[in-house]
């Protein structure tokens, strides 16, 4: 059954009866005004709008900001994005411990990661937040999550809240800022990117262009607050239980070899994923130039391409299973040579545990500074890299894709580290 707003979309020519074109364009404008305020709902100034009907929130949002943010007590971290942005916060985190060893500090962050961020030794408690998808507010199921997330984070009283963050979320993620009821709220955005991602949602917007790496933006936010930029550089931390496992999968994977190169295989979109044929013969070029075996890495997502390559090639790669917890496969990696593989979160944990990286991206080169996929602002930081592009002459505003960069460009980069 077609919907007001299916009817605004219909073209008039569909018609021939006078009235009924009379009528159908009497139905395209209400269908076209109920647009415009759908989209005024969900906008931060419709957002700030509705949300005075809520008068707990506007208590908290109404408190006294500090006018020293160094004297905060109750901190909260909003991160609601992937595993590998969670990875480049750590430096942020751990210098919030050191310079705040008096605050409590509140992780917030998808319930994908709640249980490895609970191990995290930087903060005091971490809060769950469920998002069924990356845009909008209109399904009920997103709005009752929001309701959850108040009912959750009200309670801590929090006095700040920062959130790091690139054009990723948008206006979702910010507008759960507004809802922490912190009564001041750092954010990033840059000025010039045309691009608004809710930052009217928060107190403090800093200007930061898309083009620095999101790690120097953390440390330039502990600055604002107040606190001491250093120690620019991300960090690592797992259990003794971890360690211990992770170290174990990287000797049987090793085979006696004296390099191990770990395979980062997953990658949070499609895109982004290099095809399994060439990630192959990278495996054979380097095998038989270099005494060196393969750790295959990667969730469900990739558990058939895991197993693909350990059957093709069943003497170089070891694939560990698709059910290891995180800070296994990060004690595992930091036990690698090198890591070869996809723009993604292990990639973050190979930079972070100062293991050489070659990463795939499929972002020409000379792309317009923050282009959704570019290295320059969160590919591999503070360690030695190797980023292969497609061929010089690709056009550096297409659509990124990976199956522009051929095997040979990444095998020899490859032995390039390994060597």
């Amino acid at each position: 059954m077609l919907l007001v707003a299916d009817f605004a979309k219909l073209p008039n020519s569909l018609y021939m009866d006078p009235a009924k074109v009379s009528s159908f364009k009497a139905i395209r404008r209400v269908g076209a005004a109920l647009h415009a305020g759908r989209q005024w709902t969900v906008s931060p100034s419709g957002v700030k709008a509705w949300s005075r009907l809520m008068p707990g929130l506007q208590r908290r949002l109404g408190r006294p900001p500090l006018s020293d943010l160094a004297q905060v007590r109750r901190l909260g971290v909003l991160r609601p994005d992937g595993m590998g942005d969670m990875v480049l916060t750590t430096g942020m985190l751990r210098e919030l411990r050191r310079q705040l060893p008096k605050t409590r500090i509140t992780l917030i962050c998808q319930a994908s990661w709640a249980a490895w961020m609970r191990t995290c030794p930087w903060v005091d408690e971490v809060v769950d937040v469920g998002m069924t998808s990356s845009v909008g507010f209109g399904e009920p199921k997103r709005l009752l999550e929001l309701l959850r997330f108040a009912k959750r984070v009200w309670p801590l009283e929090l006095e700040v809240l920062v959130q790091p963050g690139t054009l990723y979320w948008y206006v979702p993620s910010r507008a759960l800022a507004w809802f922490s009821g912190a009564p001041v709220r750092l954010c990033w955005e840059d000025p010039d990117s045309g691009v608004d991602t809710g930052g009217g949602f928060h107190t403090h917007n800093l200007p930061y262009p898309n083009g620095w790496h999101e790690t120097d933006k953390c440390f330039r936010m502990l600055e604002a607050m107040g606190l001491k930029g250093e120690g620019r550089r991300l960090d690592t931390w797992w259990t003794p239980e971890d360690a211990r496992r992770g170290a174990e999968i990287a000797r049987e994977a090793r085979r006696g070899r004296r390099k191990l190169v770990a395979l980062g295989l997953a990658a949070s979109e499609p895109p982004k994923r290099w095809r399994r044929q060439r990630y192959l013969e990278v495996i054979r070029e380097v095998g038989t130039r270099r005494d060196a075996a393969f750790l295959a890495l990667g969730g469900p997502d990739v558990d058939e391409t895991c197993r693909w390559l350990s059957e093709r090639v069943p003497g170089l790669v070891t694939y560990a299973g698709d059910r290891l917890p995180l800070g296994v496969i990060w004690a595992a990696i930091a036990q690698c040579d090198l890591y070869l593989g996809n723009d993604s979160g292990f990639m973050h944990m190979t930079a972070a545990a100062r293991i050489p990286v070659v990463v795939v991206i499929g972002v020409a080169d000379g792309a317009r500074p923050g282009t959704r996929g570019d290295p320059s602002h969160t590919g591999p930081c503070d360690t030695l890299s190797r980023v292969v592009r497609p061929p010089a002459g690709t056009a550096s505003d297409m659509e990124p894709d990976t199956a522009l960069v051929a095997a040979d460009a990444v095998a020899t980069a490859t032995l390039e580290l390994l060597s």
